[in-house]
């Protein structure tokens, strides 16, 4: 009977032990992925698909750009929401919130979604490529508000039909609008019909 009862004993041990490493792994597994869906813009879609890329040296921005009339305000009750989150973003880093495609049916007017979310703390412009090169500009925007929204933009050339990968490159810039503090450049899939 003794021994019965030291068997029962571990037995009830070795299923505590099991049950602790199980809570444990499930712990981590969760953690993992709260971090990681930690970095979406709440719609699906990711909010970085590239790292942020520091500059070791601010530069100047030429363009010296007004704000862009055409942006559209994001709903103001959830910039309330996202306070602390806009708190945790250091220095030199963007959140981008943005659809990664942009869709036209004469190859100049698009519809897309390209907006400076509301968790940065400065201003951005927006400036679309036909490619990594960056030699062929599509659109240029203005000084984009955090939480503000560009849904459709002109390009400045004639797109032909058919499916293209274009780059875009988000900039944002400090409050004197001349220094551009952080670039990430991301691929849009465009489609003229």
């Amino acid at each position: 009977m003794a021994d019965e009862k030291k068997d029962s004993k571990s037995k009830v041990i070795i299923i505590v032990l099991i049950i602790v490493i199980v809570l444990m792994i499930g712990g981590g597994v969760t953690a993992f992925l709260l971090l990681s869906n930690g970095s979406n813009t709440g719609n699906g879609e990711p909010a970085i698909t590239t790292q942020a890329q520091e500059t070791a040296e601010t530069t100047k921005n030429p363009l010296k750009l007004d704000y862009d009339d055409a942006a559209v305000a994001l709903d103001e009750d959830s910039l309330q929401k996202q306070f602390e989150e806009l708190q945790k973003n250091a220095e030199g880093n963007i959140s981008l919130e943005y659809k990664n495609y942009a869709i036209s049916k004469d190859g100049k007017e698009f519809e897309c979604y390209l907006a400076n979310s509301e968790l940065n703390t400065e201003d951005m412009f927006i400036a679309i490529f036909t490619d990594a090169s960056m030699e062929e500009q599509v659109y240029l925007s203005g000084l984009l508000r955090p939480g503000t929204v560009i849904e459709n933009f002109t390009s400045e050339i004639n797109v032909e039909k058919g499916e293209h990968s274009f780059v875009v490159m988000f900039t944002s810039v400090s409050d004197d609008h001349e220094t551009m503090t952080s670039q990430i450049a991301v691929e849009l899939k465009v489609t003229v019909e």
